[in-house]
C-alpha cells in the first residue's frame, strides 16, 4: 500500500483535484476557492498549522496566532481580493495552560485588527497536538480577479518585497528569532492595487518558495518563466549560499506575478508605499522554469517546501 510520504503533497493535491473537480469547472488548485456571486466572486481559503510541522520550539504564542491569520489572508491577497472575515478552529491539549490559548488568540486578534478584519467564529476541540485551522473569506470584482493561469510570452515577471526573511531563523533556529518565520505580512493592499491595474496576467503567493511558485505559474499558463538572479531582492545580510537556498526556502508569502507589457506602467508607476515591486524576469514561449546567473541560463528545479516529502 502506497504511503502519503511516498507521494508528496503535490501529487496528493493533484489526485484530490482530479477526484473533486475532474472537468476543472470549479478551478480547484488556485490560492482560493471561488464562488460566483454575480458581479463579484466570493473567495474562500483555509490553511492549517500544528505544533510538530509549523511552530518552532520556543516560539511566542502571539506570533503563532498572527501566523495562522496572516497566511490565510495572504491567499486572499494573491487573488486580488478584499477580506471580509475569518474563522478559526483550535485543537488543544487538555493539560495546556489557558494562557496559551489566550496568547494565540491575542495574536490572531492583533493581525485581524491590523487589517480591519473581523473574526466571525470558529470551534475548539481537544487534541494531542496543538493544531489551528484558519479560514478566510473575501470578495473580488469579476473583472479584477487574479488567477494563477494567464501568463503570456513577453509578460514581465515581478514580485513584492524581498526573499529570504525566514533565513534569519533557519540560520540558528533561535526561538528569539521565530518572528522572522511567523510574522508574515499579507500583501492585501498590494494585491488590490495589482487587481485594479488590469495589467496583471497571473499571480500567486510565495508560501512554498520562489522556485515552486514559478513552476505553478508556468504549468498553469502553459508557458516558460525565466528570472534573473541578479535582479532578485533578498533580505539584508544573506550570503550567496543563503540567497541560493532562499530560492527554494519558502515562508516569504510575497506576491509573484506577471504583467502585460502593454499596461506595465499601471503597475510599476503605482504607489505601493514601502513595499518594493521588482521586475525579476520574463515569460517565454519555451515551457519550463529557468534562471539567469553569471551570464548563463539553467533550469531552476522545483525544490520548494513540500509536506509529506520534506523541504529543500
Amino acid at each position: 500500500m502506497t504511503r502519503l510520504d511516498e507521494l508528496g503533497e503535490k501529487a496528493i493535491v493533484s489526485d484530490l483535484i482530479e477526484l473533486f473537480d475532474p472537468d476543472g469547472a470549479h478551478n480547484l488548485g488556485d490560492d482560493c476557492a471561488v464562488v460566483d456571486l454575480g458581479r463579484d466572486y466570493l473567495l474562500v481559503t483555509t490553511d492549517i498549522i500544528n505544533r510538530k510541522t509549523h511552530i518552532p520550539e520556543g516560539a511566542g504564542s502571539r506570533d503563532v496566532g498572527w501566523h495562522i491569520a496572516a497566511i490565510n489572508l495572504s491567499d486572499i491577497a494573491a487573488m486580488g481580493g478584499q477580506p471580509l472575515g475569518m474563522l478559526f478552529a483550535f485543537g488543544l491539549r487538555g493539560d495546556a495552560p489557558v494562557s496559551d490559548l489566550t496568547e494565540i488568540s491575542e495574536g490572531i486578534r492583533e493581525c485581524c485588527s491590523n487589517y480591519a478584519i473581523p473574526v466571525l467564529g470558529g470551534d475548539t476541540k481537544e487534541s494531542d497536538v496543538l493544531t489551528i485551522s484558519g479560514t478566510a473569506i473575501g470578495t473580488v470584482p469579476k473583472s479584477e480577479i487574479l488567477w494563477r493561469k494567464g501568463a503570456k510570452p513577453g509578460d514581465i515577471i515581478a514580485m513584492t518585497g524581498v526573499l529570504g526573511k525566514p533565513m534569519e531563523w533557519f540560520r540558528a533556529k533561535d526561538p528569539h528569532k521565530a518572528q522572522f518565520l511567523l510574522r508574515v505580512v499579507p500583501r492585501i493592499r498590494e494585491g488590490r492595487i495589482l487587481a485594479q491595474s488590469q495589467a496583471v496576467t497571473s499571480c500567486i503567493d510565495m508560501s512554498d518558495g520562489l522556485s515552486t511558485s514559478l513552476h505553478h505559474l508556468a504549468k498553469a499558463g502553459g508557458v516558460g518563466l525565466e528570472v534573473d538572479f541578479n535582479r532578485l531582492l533578498f533580505a539584508q545580510g544573506l550570503s550567496l549560499e543563503e540567497k541560493e537556498h532562499a530560492l527554494h526556502l519558502g515562508g516569504d508569502y510575497e506576491l509573484l506575478f506577471t504583467v502585460s507589457p502593454d499596461r506595465a506602467e499601471h503597475v510599476f508607476n503605482a504607489d505601493f508605499g514601502t513595499s518594493p515591486i521588482t521586475q525579476v524576469g520574463e515569460v517565454t514561449e519555451d515551457t519550463g522554469v529557468f534562471i539567469l546567473k553569471d551570464g548563463a541560463t539553467s533550469q531552476l528545479p522545483d525544490k520548494g517546501y513540500e509536506h509529506f516529502g520534506g523541504s529543500a
